[in-house]
Formats: structure tokens, C-alpha cells, sequence
């Protein structure tokens, strides 16, 4: 059996109905698809198949594949994509992932340089704190026992980061990822892996990484976001692992410092040579970042309470009988606000993590609104605001959804960017 092209789908694929192209390599396909079960059940996933050629029992590429399907399946994390099934079909090995509608971050970045702009700042700060969140969850990862995996990504790219048109972050594919402990998988070692652009000076070297080698890949991202070039980009590969290797990052500093205030230090330290220089972990990085942010939130007219409120929208949903009916719309004003939270948002926004979550399992909506409350959805979102598991029955109420306000924020501002990005034509995946 062949992989269909994307002139050959929809096509049956065992349980699978291949539905769209999400993207290719030289070894695998990435489609879009749906799996089907009883009473009219239906997901929608992504699926990256293996072309037949090079799924030999001993080849490199599936013990990789492997690797990533055995890493995925032990994560569990908002900013990380999901591992759903690892098996083969007719030969062909294949990894079933949560489908993330939106767009990758490579995409917004080459569509943006295109059109001679770049991400605004506010959203280049979101983007790499969730970016964090995930890296962070990643490298504290623990066995069952409780020891440590140390996993390390080793390619983070613009590339393995989604931007959800709901404004959450997703890191995938941690098909080179390297774990410290045995997983049961054998993998290559003293082997320089990654890619050239965005690799640490000690993988361009080929010398002995930790978790502190992704955070140098965050750090060079981060100055693509806000400058729309590249630090270290050379006329070739060879040259771009030399420039990367020495990490002379010469007037970068002051260059992002001019666009975010304080910007100019995270950078210096996270683009440090030597790892023990950087940040020690993603999670400090994301604390860094957080400050910055919130001196740039209270500049940003742009991103004030119309922002929020454009972040929760309806939500629509189909009766028994076939009818469209809009189950209700959350409309958030100073005073809505008040008669659901026991604070205002300013002081939301400067809660942490616990506080946030505290907040979200006490919060509740009241009742279904009257007509007179309801309104069309914002253009531009989409109607799935509020994911599936906030979604209430006729006898429930429903959670506030997106508390943390980092992915409120990115969800405001992501909506514009991906707008743009239908304007340039072709598919958003």
C-alpha cells in the first residue's frame, strides 16, 4: 500500500479516514483524519504515517518514531500535544495525535516576514512562556517509580510549535528527544541531531546536553519573534553551526531591548554560551518573561477588557432533533464579572498558578442567559471557544474557560495574526 496523496483523499486508513495533508517530510506524512465509533461518534486527529520504504524493524527512523510514540504516551500537559495510539497498518507505522486547529508558529513567522511585519510583543511573550510551560513539564517528567527522565526536546523549531486558534501553545514531535533512563528504546548517541538553526552551541559541537540546551533553542526563537530574523543564520549549514558554536549574539540585546523593556537581559542570558550561565530551568525563563509581560499588558490598550471578552464567545451546539440552538454566550462586563468571580481581572491576571486554580474549580456561571443576553460570535473565532469538557448538559452549569491569562491574551491577539494568515491563502496547518 502506498500513503495517498492529497488529490487521493478522503481514503480509509484501518479505523481512520484520512481526511487532508497536514504537512510532509522526506520519510513520513502528517494527515489530517477521523475515527469513528458507535452511535455516530466521531474524532478528529492528526496522523503521522510512515512511508513503507523505511519502516525496516531495525531502521533508525522507526526507533525514533518509536521513541517519540513512547515519550508522547508519557505526557500529559496542555502545551504538549497529545499521543493517542502507536501501532502499524499494512506495514506502514503510524502515530495518532490531538489535531491542533490553528497554525505552526514557522507558519506565522515566514507569512509575517512576507508581509514586513512582525509578531506583536505581547504575543512573542505568550507564545515562548507557554513554549516554557510545556519544556518545563517535560524536563521534570518522573517515572512511575519517581525518577527522573530528564528528557531534553533537542529540536525545538518553530516548526514543532502550534498555535491553537483557541491561544493555547502545543510543543510536538519529541522524535529525537532523549530520555537519561532506559525507556525501552535503543536509540544513537554522540550523534548531532536537530535542526542547524535552531541547535545550542554545545549540539552544534556534538557535546553532552541537558535541559538547558532547549532553553538556548527558546532563546533564539524568542529573537525571531520580535525581530523577524534569524541570530545566527549563515550562506550555509556549515557556517551557521560555526556562528552558532562561538554564540557571539553581538548587538541582539540591545536590539530587543528597544522593543521590550528589560527584554535585552533574559535574552543575554538565555543565549549564553555555556549552559551553566543560562537560566537553570524553563520554568525561571517563564517567570523572566511573565514580568516583561505584564509591563507590556498595562501599556497595551489592545488588551483590555474587549480583549477578554472577546476570548469567550458562544457556544453552539446541536439538539437531539437535528436543531441548531445556541446553548448560551458568556458576555463579560465589570459587572458580569463581579456576580461570577470573587475578584476583578486586574487582580487575575496577577494570580499564579495555584490561585488560578483555586479560582477555576470554585467559579461557576450562573444559568443559561435569556434571549435579550445572546450574540452572534466574534469574527474570526471560532465556535469552540469552550473546549469539549466545559461544555454543560441542559441540568449543568458550565466553568469560566482560559482563567490563565497568558492564554487569554494569545488567544485575543492570535485570532488577528491567523486572520492574516487566511488572507494570504492556503490552509492554516
Amino acid at each position: 500500500m502506498f500513503l495517498p496523496t492529497a488529490q487521493e483523499l478522503p481514503h480509509q486508513f484501518g479505523p481512520y479516514r484520512l481526511l487532508s495533508v497536514l504537512g510532509q517530510g522526506g520519510m513520513a506524512r502528517v494527515y489530517k483524519a477521523e475515527k469513528s465509533g458507535a452511535l455516530g461518534f466521531s474524532t478528529e486527529l492528526a496522523l503521522k504515517v510512515v512511508m513503507k520504504a523505511h519502516t525496516r524493524e531495525d531502521s533508525e527512523f522507526v526507533k525514533l518514531l518509536t521513541r517519540e510514540a513512547v515519550i508522547g504516551g508519557l505526557m500529559s500537559h496542555p502545551n504538549i500535544v497529545r499521543t493517542q495510539d502507536f501501532s502499524q497498518i499494512d506495514g506502514h507505522y503510524y502515530i495518532a495525535m490531538e489535531c491542533v486547529e490553528g497554525s505552526a508558529l514557522e507558519r506565522v513567522l515566514r507569512v509575517t516576514a512576507r508581509q514586513g511585519r512582525t509578531v506583536p510583543p505581547i504575543l512573542a511573550l505568550d507564545i515562548i512562556q507557554q513554549t516554557c510551560r510545556g519544556l518545563s513539564y517535560a524536563h521534570s517528567l518522573c517515572d512511575r517509580s519517581g525518577q527522573a527522565l530528564d528528557i531534553i526536546h533537542r529540536d525545538v523549531k518553530p516548526g514543532n510549535i502550534l498555535l491553537s486558534s483557541h491561544g493555547e501553545v502545543k510543543l510536538t514531535d519529541f522524535g529525537i528527544a532523549k530520555a537519561a533512563v532506559e525507556t525501552g528504546v535503543v536509540t544513537a548517541t554522540n550523534v548531532v541531531r536537530g535542526t542547524p538553526l535552531y541547535m545550542s552551541p554545545e549540539q552544534a559541537t556534538g557535546g553532552d546536553l541537558d535541559h538547558r540546551s532547549d532553553l538556548f533553542t527558546v532563546g533564539l526563537i524568542l529573537y525571531e519573534l520580535l525581530t523577524g530574523e534569524r541570530l545566527f543564520e549563515m550562506k550555509d549549514i556549515v557556517s551557521t553551526m560555526e556562528s552558532i558554536a562561538r554564540a557571539n549574539i553581538g548587538a541582539a540585546p540591545d536590539k530587543v531591548e528597544g522593543l521590550v523593556a528589560g527584554m535585552g537581559d533574559v535574552l543575554t542570558r538565555l543565549l549564553r554560551r555555556r549552559p551553566e550561565q543560562r537560566y537553570s530551568d524553563a520554568e525561571e525563563v517563564e517567570l523572566a518573561l511573565a514580568e516583561l509581560a505584564a509591563d507590556l499588558s498595562g501599556a497595551d490598550d489592545a488588551l483590555g477588557e474587549a480583549s477578554v471578552r472577546d476570548s469567550l464567545r458562544a457556544l453552539v451546539a446541536d439538539d437531539a432533533d437535528g436543531r441548531e440552538r445556541v446553548i448560551r454566550e458568556v458576555v463579560v462586563t465589570e459587572q458580569d464579572t463581579g456576580l461570577r468571580l470573587p475578584v476583578d481581572l486586574a487582580t487575575l491576571d496577577r494570580m499564579n498558578v495555584a490561585e488560578l486554580r483555586e479560582i477555576a474549580d470554585n467559579a461557576r456561571l450562573e444559568p443559561a442567559v435569556g434571549p435579550e443576553r445572546l450574540e452572534a460570535p466574534q469574527a474570526g473565532l471560532s465556535s469552540g471557544g469552550l473546549r469539549p469538557s466545559d461544555r454543560a448538559s441542559d441540568d449543568e452549569t458550565e466553568t469560566l474557560p482560559y482563567l490563565d491569562p497568558v492564554v487569554r491574551r494569545t488567544s485575543a491577539a492570535l485570532s488577528q495574526v491567523l486572520e492574516s494568515l487566511e488572507d494570504e491563502g492556503g490552509s492554516a496547518g
